[in-house]
Order: structure tokens, then sequence, then C-alpha cells
């Protein structure tokens, strides 16, 4: 009996010794595993890439209009940041972090028994190298495996860093809530402040912060952030990180947040913009690159033009969409000199609908690609005192017939070339068209950057093209630089996080007709707006030039229209190419936009005139000057002195 005993516990002893073995060697090589495995994860953490910085979008008056990243991030050096927040985030997570290891035992246990008196967690015995390693590498999934890694990383954190690198480190990866990761993101987004300006008070309020950034957010919690914000001040004051003085002035000093002005309507004003530039980087650099590497971009907006043109696309429209719902519009301006986009509206509303019609809708351009046939014209030697018969007339093409119609329903007999642009009369465009050649014009258009297909037929003289809105705005801007066709520039430059430049865009100019010719053109572009279909915009008060553009049963609505310094255009329209109301001509849904808009944007400019080139002579002046109806052909034309004052000033 005793030896069967002996025999039963000699193998339980055998037994429990041998899993006891097993259990260790499991465990070691568990560990040995998890080390080897670390190695990487270390290299990944000590490196620089672990601070992922979005990229800032600035606008050319070097406002941030945009960041684009998962985290926003700005990282500062320790010595950046103040004693104060350096001693309230030891007091709130880790008050004896320059006195133990990797990981604080004593603070463990402290934790536990706390929480078995509590019988709940209150209390965290993380050290602050645990949570860093947590913040830059570790899932929160709270796992042996984790636990492991973390321990271990944190011992080679420790090994490798000094205490002051990883608080460094740990003050610029910690989330404390509204967007903000860091010190300096959280510093600036709360207080508008930079992190090394931080009060005592301000402080402990971040740091505060950094348990539950959302159950804590001063702005929606305003109480909980306050006892927070006392709790860490307490530690603060326990600890010896502030005297007692230091302490009774923090607790009855008034913290201030920074005010988050929210956007005229509650959005940004430069969405689509933004977003042009955001697909454009990703294209060009990829997602990794743009969304963490901390690129920055300057790009052409202007701050404030983008705002006058938000307004006035969406006072323009809201006038019109209380009678019809859905209706859109898209506005660009671009400075012709240079080509830089200045402002850009792709739609009425971002969140509703993010396809950019500036950059992306093709739309029949109507009247507005007038132009292009009398610059032709002008081309081939006509003169705008020349006639064009202004009468009914029939085209046959394939057995059928064509009869096109002037708006009003009537015909004027002869007109001359420049009383037939500046009322916009289709019958009198059309003949000219046939007899420059229709060839010549398609040429003319795609000289002046005009992509689409445009088809060989009669019908383009009624802008029955599909064309997008930056490209006639990029022609006018040539019409308005009398030949010279700018290449349009979204962003100007692009820096590494260390300031190095990796793109610049320069301005491109290229002739594309003579300087005469566009000279003349733009005196009667301007005469559209003194005299005739663009008359409204004389409100303005200045030298201005431009085309009303209206189509087939007022599908689209269009003005385009320049000053010396800025070139607009705008479109009126449905996404489903529906009837705006009948009636919506360019000069009503387009024009008013413009107008607006252009208002705005000149008003704080010095006044200028449209230039004189080499080869104007007094005839060429006289050519300019108002169009007589046609019954007044044969009067007598004014002086030079007479229309130069009237054309100049």
């Amino acid at each position: 009996m005793k030896k069967a005993l002996y025999s039963i516990l000699k193998f339980f002893a055998i037994f429990f010794s041998t899993m006891l073995i097993v259990v260790v060697v499991v465990g070691i090589l568990f560990i040995t595993s998890v080390y080897i495995q670390s190695k990487n994860e270390f290299n990944q953490i000590v490196s620089v890439k672990i601070l992922p910085i979005p990229t800032k979008v600035y606008s050319s008056d070097n406002k941030v209009i945009a960041k684009f990243g998962l985290q926003n991030r700005i990282p500062v050096s320790l010595q950046d940041i103040s004693q104060s927040m350096k001693y309230a985030i030891l007091a709130s997570e880790d008050a004896r972090f320059y006195d133990h290891g990797a990981v604080d035992f004593l603070g463990i246990t402290r934790a536990l028994i706390a929480d078995i008196v509590r019988k709940k967690i209150v209390q965290g015995g993380s050290t602050i190298t645990q949570q860093l390693v947590k913040n830059l590498y570790l899932t929160p999934r709270k796992t042996i495996t984790r636990k492991v890694h973390e321990i271990i990383l944190a011992y080679r954190l420790e090994k490798n860093m000094s205490k002051n690198k990883i608080l460094e480190l740990y003050l610029n990866t910690v989330y404390f809530g509204a967007g903000a990761w860091g010190i300096e993101s959280a510093a600036k987004t709360y207080f508008d402040e930079s992190a090394k300006d931080l009060t005592i008070a301000q402080s402990a309020l971040l740091a505060g912060l950094v348990k539950a950034p959302s159950a804590y957010n001063p702005y929606k919690h305003p109480k909980r952030a306050k006892m927070r914000m006392i709790y860490v001040l307490n530690r603060m004051y326990e600890n010896h990180f502030i005297t007692s003085r230091e302490y009774k002035r923090a607790m009855n000093s008034r913290v201030t947040l920074k005010k988050h002005s929210s956007n005229i309507f509650g959005l940004i004003v430069a969405p689509y913009f933004t977003d042009f530039v955001r697909n454009w980087l990703i294209r060009k650099f990829g997602e990794d690159i743009v969304y963490k590497s901390g690129l920055r971009v300057y790009t052409t907006l202007d701050s404030k033009l983008q705002r006058y043109a938000f307004i006035s696309v969406k006072t323009g429209v809201l006038k019109l969409k209380k009678k019809y719902d859905g209706l859109q519009s898209a506005l660009l301006c671009m400075e012709p000199k240079t080509g830089y986009v200045r402002a850009m509206v792709g739609g009425f509303s971002f969140q509703e609908s993010q396809f950019n019609r500036a950059l992306y809708a093709k739309r029949q351009p109507g009247s507005s690609f007038k132009p292009f046939i009398y610059l032709t014209a002008i081309k081939e030697g006509y003169t705008p005192t020349d006639t064009i018969k202004d009468s009914p007339v029939v085209f046959k093409f394939n057995s059928k017939e064509w009869r096109p119609q002037n708006y009003e329903g009537t015909f004027h007999g002869t007109v001359s070339l420049m009383y037939a642009l500046v009322h916009s009369v289709n019958v009198a465009t059309i003949n000219l068209l046939n007899s420059i050649g229709i060839q010549n014009v398609i040429k003319t258009a795609h000289n002046l950057g005009i992509r689409e297909k445009i088809p060989a037929n009669l019908s383009i003289a009624l802008g029955s093209i599909s064309v997008r809105l930056i490209e006639m705005v990029r022609a006018y801007a040539a019409f308005d630089n009398y030949g010279l066709l700018p290449k349009p520039i979204f962003i100007t430059k692009i820096t590494d996080r260390n300031g190095k430049v990796i793109y610049s865009n320069e301005p491109q100019l290229k002739r594309v007709f003579e300087p005469l010719d566009g000279f003349i053109l733009t005196g009667m572009l301007k005469n559209v707006i003194l005299y005739g279909t663009g008359r409204a915009a004389r409100v303005i008060k200045r030298p201005l030039a431009g085309k009303t553009g209206t189509t087939n049963d007022y599908r689209d609505a269009l003005f385009i229209g320049y000053s010396p310094d800025l070139v607009t255009g705008v479109w009126v329209g449905y996404d489903n190419n529906k009837t705006i109301f009948k009636g919506a001509t360019g000069a009503r849904a387009a024009l008013p936009i413009w107008i607006t808009f252009m208002s705005n944007a000149l008003k704080s400019r010095p006044v200028k005139t449209f230039p004189l080139v080499e080869g104007v002579t007094k005839n060429v002046i006289d050519m300019l000057k108002a169009p007589e109806k046609p019954s007044e052909m044969k009067n007598s034309k004014p002086t030079i002195e007479e229309f130069y004052d009237k054309y100049f000033k």
C-alpha cells in the first residue's frame, strides 16, 4: 500500500515538475519570441516617422485653409513646453516618472489596492513610458501578448532614451481631444497659445483631458473639466511641483477658452478648392505622404476673394432657390497675368454634393462662346464696323432645314459686327461664322485651351458645344491679356516638414493671338457691359469687359467677364440639365452673382484701365465707339478725343 502511494505521489511530482518546466520553457520561448518581434517595433517607435503630421494647406495670404491627415499635430521640443505643463502631466499621469524604471511596481501595487478598496478600477498603473508605447504602436486591446509587448518595448525605450526624450515624445503624441494630438496643437486649439506659454491653470486643464478627452471636453462639459483641473492642481501641489502661492493663484484664476468662430452658413468657404488640392496631392505623392509627412502646400487662393465668392454664390442661388429648388451654381476667378486661381466655388453646397462644377461639369456656354467667333473674324481682317446680314435665313443639312432665330424674335437687316456682339444677335453671328469658316473658329477655340471636341456645324455660333467653366475662364483670361493664354495654377509651392521645397509651379503664358486683336476684342466686350446684354454690371463703375451666355430652353446661364486684374466666370443651372425657368438668361441668373462678387473683389483695388498696345491708331479707337443702331449706321462718328474719354476714363 505504501509502495503504491509512493508511486502515485512520485508520478504526480514528476508530472507537475514536467508541466512546470514546460510552462517555464514555453513562457521563456514566448517572451523571447515577443522580444525578437519587438525589435522592429522598437525601431519604428524611435524613428521620426512615428509622429504622423498632417499636411497643411495655405492660402496666398498665408492662412491655413485645410489640413489633411489622421492626426492634427505640431511637434515641439521639450524645451518649448512650459515647465507647468510638464509638472501637470507628471502629476496627472505618473508623478514618480523620474524615480522608477519602465514599469512602476510600487504604482501598480498602489493602484491594485485602490481598485480593491473601491471595488472598481479607479487608478491605472501604467507609466508614461508604457503609455507612450501604447500611443505609438500598440492596439488598445487588452491581451497578455499586448501587455508583454508593452513591457518589453517600455524597457527598450528606457534603455535607449533619456527620461526627458520619453516625456517629450509622450507630450507630442498624446491625444487631448477636439482633434488635437500633441501639446502644441492642444495649446493652440484650446487657448490659441504656444505650449511654451501655458499657465499653471491652463496646463492643469489640458493634463486633465488625457484620461478621457471627450468626457472632460471643456466646451461640452465645463463643470467636469473644471473638477478635473482642480484634481490635477491638487496632485501638483501634493507632489511639490508648485508652491502654495502658485496653487492658490491657479485655483482662483479664470481659464478662458479660445472661441472657435464658425464660418458663414456653418461651412468652410473653400471646400471645392481644397478637395481638388487634396486629390491632386494624393495622385502625385500618395496617401501616406499626404496624410502623415507634414507637407506644407502653398496655394493661389485668396481667402478674402474666396469668401466673397462663397457669399455671392450662396446669396445669388438662394434668391432663385425660393422658387427653383435644387438649383446649382459655380464660380471661378483667375488672375489673368499669372493664371493663379484666386477663388473657386464648385456648387451650392459641398455637403450635399462634392461634384466640382467649376472644373468638371461640361455645359453649353451659349452666347458666351460668341467672342471666339468675333476674335477669329478680327484675325481674318474684319473690323468692328464691318457689316453682316441679320435677316431670315435657311440652312439645309442632309435634307433638313434649320431656321435660326434671334432671342427677341426680330431681325435687324444689316448690322455691324460691334452691334451683333454687343446685343448678342444670333443670326448675324451665324452668318459671320459661315463667312469666316467653321474650322477657323474651331482652331481658335482649341488654341485658347478648349479641350472638348467641337462639332463642325453652324450651331456652335449659339454655343452648342460642351465645355468646362475653367476652360472658358482661361480663354477669357487670354482676351484680358491681349493674346497671352495662362496656364491655370492652383499650387505655387510645396515643402516637406523641414521646409525643403519639393515642388514649385511658375506662371506660364503662351501667345495665341496678336495684342492688337486682343485690344479690339476687349473694346467690343467692354461695350457689351456699357451698352449691351451685360449693362447691369455698369453699377461697378470700373472698366470691365464680358459676355452673357444663355442656352436653348434656358438650361444654362453664364456670365464671364474681366477687369484688367481679374477674370471671373459664373454658371447657373441644374445638374439634370432641366430648364432653370423661362427667361433665365445669363443676364438674369448669372450676372447678378458675378456683379456681387466683382464689386467686392475690386473695391479695395486701385482703378485700372485696359492698356493701349502698339498699333492702336485713331481709326482703331474710332471703330470701338458705342455700337450704332442699324438705322443709324451712316451717322457721323465721334471724335477720337470724345471716344478716348469714354473708353479709357
